[in-house]
């Protein structure tokens, strides 16, 4: 160490000189470490890369999601539900009370499981792609059982149990032909948007928010404030809610439970399947359900409850509408569409149930069938009310000569399910519609109506095309070579199957076996017959 004096002579400027030789050591002490080179005793504590030489590093494991494939899938809705939980993790005593419950009710277990299956798939999609927790798919397992044709007394309708006003709120139609609150996609579609704003109002808290979903924001707004006042907690378990309230989210969170681990519960979980069960085709007219579902060998039950927002079996006579179709029916519900009798109704009377009225009374005032009416309105015979709105057909006769290549196929093939199932085929580079159409035995316009496409339309390698099965193609082939020309009849007040016959030079055991009736008392007046005129030879 050097020390300086500061009385010796020109003290300063040895000082000067000596920080300067200190600054100019250092920084080439600093220098010299910055591009030192390695000696050989130095290099074991280096890591010095060879890119040649590297050897290649062991690829990275994929994390797959319990129950989740290496693409991403699942194989069951339950995986898929189960990985997209978001709700807070709550372990307390209303939730064991609830889950006592289910651990001795596998029978309620198996009715929810089959009952969704037709719409969980859709439900969950939704959710999905607007980002909320998958346990909100559960809701309609508590509301209403997935079944979209339930009315609870306080008239709340559909899977989600919209009350009219909330329903009206979200943009659900309801008239005299449709209630969108029991339409399952319209209804998921208004559920979510109410959800969505719910958990904004309640700060992100999705338990008040499902709360508010059960009794209504008011009702949550006011608990808030009321404990808030109070000095109390805000949370949603010490709210001073109603009981029905207080027990719906942990109904949910047992729920979400359950389905996590059923075998914890001593519960069996019905599979199903993590794949779309329907699609939706747009109707540009009215058409009558019950008839469409013959025609396509659907069952007529399970169409009516895909299709549980029209009111009764007719579709909206001046409103276009999807209508849900099976998958498995697609192909055969499509091609059927324009086949499909024009409805002989063209005007339509709105009857209001007065005192003393029957419906054989109102039948036998507008001049049609006690059946006319009750199939239109979908009601029983016993169950007219006071006040209730009734649609009563005014119609005439009609016929409809004109005849294409779906209403051949529909009028030549069985009314059986098909042995093969409606299938998709994969554009390939190159290909065009008449070249598949062509390899698949089915004509070019047949193939382009099926897939709502224009007959010129471009397709594009990786395009899913929807195509007939096999026993569909045939008939079609067959179908096409026939040349009887079909018309539809209206039954008038006083025909007879006998009389129909001799006007179109038919048998009564045709005319039967073309319209699926078993037998004469299954027609009645204003119900449309389809009669296929002999070609002139």
């Amino acid at each position: 160490m050097i020390f300086i004096n500061s009385s010796f002579p020109n003290s300063q400027l040895v000082h000067r000189a000596l920080t300067f030789f200190f600054i100019t050591t250092l920084l080439a002490s600093c220098s010299s470490f910055t591009h030192h080179k390695p000696d050989a005793a130095n290099t074991e504590a280096l890591v010095i890369i060879d890119p040649v030489n590297q050897q290649p590093a062991e690829p990275e494991q994929k994390l797959m999601a319990p129950g989740q494939n290496e693409d991403g899938s699942y194989n069951s809705i339950w995986d898929r539900i189960r990985n997209g939980y978001g709700l807070p993790e709550v372990n307390n005593d209303p939730i064991n009370n609830q889950l006592r419950w289910y651990s001795n009710n596998q029978g309620h277990v198996n009715h929810f499981t089959a009952q969704c299956q037709p719409y969980l798939y859709y439900v969950v999609s939704e959710m999905e792609t607007n980002g909320l927790p998958l346990e909100l798919a559960l809701l309609p397992i508590i509301e209403s059982s997935y079944d979209p044709t339930v009315m609870s007394p306080s008239h709340a309708a559909g899977i989600w149990q919209f009350i009219p006003q909330t329903g009206k709120n979200f943009g659900l139609k309801k008239n005299n032909w449709y209630d969108g609150r029991k339409d399952v996609v319209a209804s998921t579609e208004a559920a979510i948007r109410y959800l969505k704003k719910l958990h904004t109002m309640f700060d992100n808290d999705w338990l008040l928010a499902i709360a508010a979903y059960n009794a209504g924001e008011g009702t949550v707004y006011r608990a808030i404030e009321k404990n808030r006042r109070a000095g109390k907690p805000t949370d949603f378990w010490s709210l001073p809610l109603s009981k029905q309230t207080q027990s719906y989210v942990p109904h949910l969170l047992a729920l979400a439970k359950v389905i996590s681990d059923p075998k914890q519960y001593d519960l069996t979980l019905n599979p199903v399947a993590n794949d779309p069960y329907f699609v939706k085709i747009n109707v540009a007219s009215q058409i009558n359900l019950a008839q469409a579902a013959k025609l396509s060998a659907i069952d007529a039950g399970e169409l009516k409850k895909l299709n549980a927002g029209f009111n009764g079996w007719l579709t909206h006579p001046t409103e276009a509408c999807p209508v849900l179709v099976p998958i498995a029916d697609a192909a055969a519900f499509t091609l059927q569409l324009e086949s499909l009798p024009k409805l002989a109704i063209k005007q339509w009377q709105e009857h209001t149930v007065k005192k003393g009225d029957t419906l054989s009374s109102i039948a036998k005032h507008y001049g049609v069938s006690v059946d006319t009416i009750t199939t239109i309105n979908n009601v029983k015979k016993s169950s007219l009310r006071l006040g209730q709105q009734l649609q009563i057909p005014l119609s005439a006769p009609f016929m409809d000569p004109s005849m294409t290549a779906a209403d051949e196929l529909l009028a030549a093939r069985k009314l059986q399910k098909e042995a093969g199932k409606t299938s998709y085929y994969t554009v390939k580079p190159g290909e065009n519609l008449s070249g598949i159409a062509k390899a698949q035995n089915i004509s070019r316009d047949t193939l382009a109506q099926l897939n709502h496409l224009s007959a010129t339309s471009k397709l594009k390698p990786g395009q899913k095309i929807l195509m007939l099965s096999q026993s569909t193609s045939e008939q079609h082939s067959s179908a096409t070579s026939s040349s009887p020309r079909r018309i539809t009849y209206t039954i008038q007040a006083g025909d007879t199957l006998f009389k129909i016959a001799n006007r179109f030079n038919v048998t009564t055991k045709e005319i039967l076996e073309w319209n699926q009736v078993k037998d004469e008392s299954y027609i009645h007046p204003n119900q449309e017959l389809i009669i296929m005129i002999p070609a002139k030879g």
